[in-house]
């Protein structure tokens, strides 16, 4: 079994269960169940963690309001404790699983997704070395929704410590969350996570990687994630108004920096693209479910978006935008 060292703290060995310190990693996981292949992905999820080599975690499952008894779900499961609130979103559940967590490290793992066995020594094995950075990100494998293999393999990770500009320019992306570990300094300093309808994940790590430093690595590999179409990432007038509200954040961070304006330019038009792609899914979608408003809607907004590319949210965005860019 491995030892694990807190970076910059004398070392720690694993906590017995029951014992009463504090856990050194805290594993939030949010969840909605509301079927049995849910239910039963939750529980194979938090069987990949308790294969971690490091024992020193505790796991916090924040139930967002889902219809089947999530509790029960993790009662096998010794080191999980289950909090519930009423349906909020991923951000909202995170925040309600850091503000109730006792981890001096953080790692946000999906519910549907895996953590390899090396995860939590690996992280923290990275920020140990790597003391000036507040986050790590390590490799991701893939899987198909059944959990089977993959035949293509994931892009290599950037070789440079100041993440922010390849983020925004959507260069490269975290994902899965579970890629990465997280100092909880660093947490409580950037407020968590926030706006819980869509890019929250995409806002938290920008304005991490805005004020700190992370380092990446390609060995080993800390997490599978699942990769399968009926997921909130699809919606894409959501995933449009959000990831627009995100980037008009930026705005005021990148201006009279080129290379830091030429990445959000970048970044907000491919990601405006993907999504607009989305709203053609959602309008065949639509059709084949007969949901004639939903075919006017997403035909419409889709039209709109082919009509005005790189258009901004709101017309009042317009304005920053033009006043970054110098037109």
């Amino acid at each position: 079994m491995a030892v694990c060292n807190e970076p910059r703290l004398p070392s720690l060995a694993p906590s017995a269960e029951g014992g009463d310190s504090l856990p050194l990693v805290s594993i939030v996981i949010p969840c909605y169940v509301k079927t049995a292949k849910q239910a039963e992905l939750l529980d194979e999820t938090l069987h990949t963690v308790a294969a971690q080599t490091c024992l020193d975690y505790e796991i916090v499952l924040v139930d967002d309001g889902s219809p089947l008894d999530v509790a029960a779900m993790a009662a096998p499961h010794a080191r999980a404790v289950t909090l519930r609130q009423a349906n909020a979103g991923s951000a909202v559940a995170r925040n309600t699983g850091i503000a109730s967590s006792r981890g001096r490290f953080l790692v946000f793992l999906d519910a549907d997704d895996h953590l390899l066995p090396r995860a939590l020594e690996a992280g923290l094995n990275a920020l140990r070395e790597h003391p000036e950075c507040g986050f790590v990100v390590g490799r991701r494998e893939e899987m198909t929704y059944e959990g089977g293999d993959v035949a293509w393999g994931v892009p290599r990770m950037p070789r440079e410590t100041w993440l922010y500009e390849t983020l925004l320019s959507f260069d490269w992306y975290i994902i899965p969350p579970s890629s990465a570990m997280f100092r909880r300094a660093v947490v409580d300093a950037v407020g968590g996570f926030r706006d819980p309808w869509g890019a929250d994940d995409l806002d938290f790590y920008l304005r991490v990687a805005y004020s700190y430093p992370g380092w990446c690595y390609e060995e080993p590999a800390v997490t599978r994630y699942r990769r399968y179409s009926a997921s909130s990432s699809r919606d894409g007038e959501r995933m449009l108004h959000s990831i627009r509200a995100v980037y008009d954040r930026q705005r005021e961070l990148v201006r009279g920096n080129p290379a830091a304006e030429a990445a959000f330019h970048r970044g907000l038009t491919r990601l405006t693209e993907i999504f607009t792609d989305c709203l053609a899914e959602n309008f065949v979608d639509a059709m084949r479910a007969r949901n004639w408003r939903r075919v006017l809607r997403t035909g419409f907004l889709y039209a709109r978006e082919k009509s005005h590319p790189g258009r901004s949210a709101t017309r009042r965005g317009r304005s920053k935008e033009a006043a970054v860019s110098g037109s």
